[in-house]
Formats: C-alpha cells, structure tokens, sequence
C-alpha cells in the first residue's frame, strides 16, 4: 500500500510540475528556489531557534535572489543590533525579502486575517508568517490604529527591531510618497531609536500599485520575474542611515520630514557612502537636525 501512495506521491508532483512551469511560465529555476524556500522557512526554521532559525531564512532567500539575478549592494550603518524602528521607502514587494535577508530578526506588522487570503492553504501560511517573524493585529475597528502604535511599542521594549513602510504599500513610480505618522508619533513619545533605510533598484524591475503609468511586470508576480530574468544583474542598493534619536527633534512631524528627507535625498543622488571603521556607534551626520527640514 505504501509503495502505491509513494508511487501516487511522484505521479501528482510531477503533474504539478507540469501545471506550474508550461502554464503559469514560470521557470525552472525560480521554481525550484521556491521550492528550496518553503523547505527552510516553512519546514526547517519550524524546528530550530536563534541563529539557526536565521540560518534557515537566508538559506531559503538566496536561491530565490539568484534565480532572479538580483544582487544587493549594501551602504552605510547595516550593523545596528540595538532595538530600532526601521524605516524604508517601498518601491516593490521584493523589498521584504531583501530586507528580511539583511536583518533577519526584524518583527513585521500584518492584519490578523492575512492568513485567510491564502484560502486552503491557510495553516502552511500560518507556519510561514509565524517563523519569519510577523505581529498580527486586527483590523477594521476604531481601535485598529491604536493597536498597531502599542505593538510597535511593545516589540521595541521588549528587546526586538520592527520594519514600518510609511509609505503604507508599494508604489513603482514617483519617487517617495507621504508618509503616515504613526510609527513616528509611537518613537518620538516614547524616545525610541529611528533607523531610515532608501532601497533603490538600479532596474526596472519595481513591483506594486497599479498606476497609470504601470505594465504587467509592475503589478503581475509572474511577469516580474520574467523581467527580474531578462537582465543579467539587477542592483539593489540598500542605504541604512545614521539612528535617528527622537530626543533630538522637535515633535513626530520634525523626525519624519527628516526621515523622509534623508531617505530621497540617498534615492535621487545614490551617495553609496560607506561609514568611518573607527566609528562603533552609528550617530546623526555633523550636519544640524534642521538643516534639512
């Protein structure tokens, strides 16, 4: 009977095989690496701690970086360990696999029912979302934005670093976008650490929001890979800026004009600047805090 079910076992990965590359295109390899992800991040990290479980993240990352040529290029203060609220621009979705790869211990926010748009697959989201370190909140009540202040509160105190797009999701075009509050208002009340990151793709190969300036590879995952393909290299440089010390600022309106500051100026101009090795500690430029507000 076993050997009927192992038999059964190869016939349906095979057909899904079939299915996956020669209807949906996509390739082998990217295939594979997804494949190679779900085993570590799903399977394996479900079993270790610690530095193992970042092991099994970045081993289950780099196949997928490599089959879509993507390579990341890192600038400025990357070696922060203390708590901090991350802030980065977000120019595709590609953006949290780049940055869970750089810091893997780093806390994301996700609405509660996330895990319901994955239908039948629910619990194998679950198992995913919970090992690459995702706070869930629930959304659609008044509280809602309340609930997400205090969970960013609670992770900084707490020991842990969280990522926060202020943008709030993907844009492909025009630069940075305004930036919500919250996530300032939560580090300038309780004086916590701010570190700005700027992602920026040196091809075109940005994923999110449908505008009208869009085509298919800036809204379809599939056709993104594609494009991810058709280039030999694609440049991801990665700037993480000086902390920013909320102390230092005059209110939460103050931090994040200078976040959002700091962040398009390293977007425009790409100073790839790289930080003094007699420096421990990753302080603010000379430059005054309002110089640039």
């Amino acid at each position: 009977m076993i050997k009927y079910v192992f038999f059964a076992m190869i016939w349906a990965v095979m057909i899904g095989y079939f299915y996956i590359v020669n209807i949906t295109k996509i390739s082998h390899n990217l295939l594979t690496s997804i494949m190679g992800a779900c085993y570590y991040i799903y399977f394996k990290a479900s079993y270790v701690k610690g530095s193992e479980k970042i092991i099994c993240i970045k081993n289950g990352l780099s196949p997928i970086f490599n089959s879509l040529n993507i390579k990341i290029n890192t600038f400025g203060y990357s070696k922060n360990n203390r708590p901090t609220i991350y802030v980065a621009n977000h120019h595709s979705y590609l953006d949290s696999l780049i940055l869970k790869y750089l810091k893997p211990n780093v806390k994301t926010i996700a609405k509660s029912d996330v895990v319901g748009d994955f239908s039948i697959m629910k619990n194998f989201a679950k198992t995913i979302l919970d090992n690459w370190g995702v706070i869930y909140y629930k959304r659609g009540d008044k509280k809602s934005g309340s609930n997400v202040r205090n969970l960013i509160k609670e992770t900084i105190l707490k020991g842990s670093s969280i990522l926060v797009y202020p943008e709030g999701t993907s844009f492909t075009f025009n630069g940075l976008q305004k930036f919500y509050p919250g996530s300032f208002e939560v580090a300038f009340e309780n004086n916590l650490n701010v570190q700005p990151i700027t992602i920026k793709y040196e091809t075109d190969i940005t994923w999110g929001e449908k505008t009208e300036f869009t085509q298919k590879h800036h809204v379809d995952m599939i056709a993104n890979s594609e494009k991810c393909q058709k280039f030999k290299v694609n440049n991801v440089n990665v700037t993480f800026h000086p902390i920013l010390y909320a102390s230092k600022f005059e209110n939460a309106e103050h931090l994040s004009n200078y976040a959002r500051f700091i962040i398009t100026d390293e977007w425009i101009n790409q100073h790839h600047y790289q930080t003094n090795k007699n420096t421990a500690t990753p302080m603010l430029n000379s430059f005054s805090v309002a110089e640039y507000v």
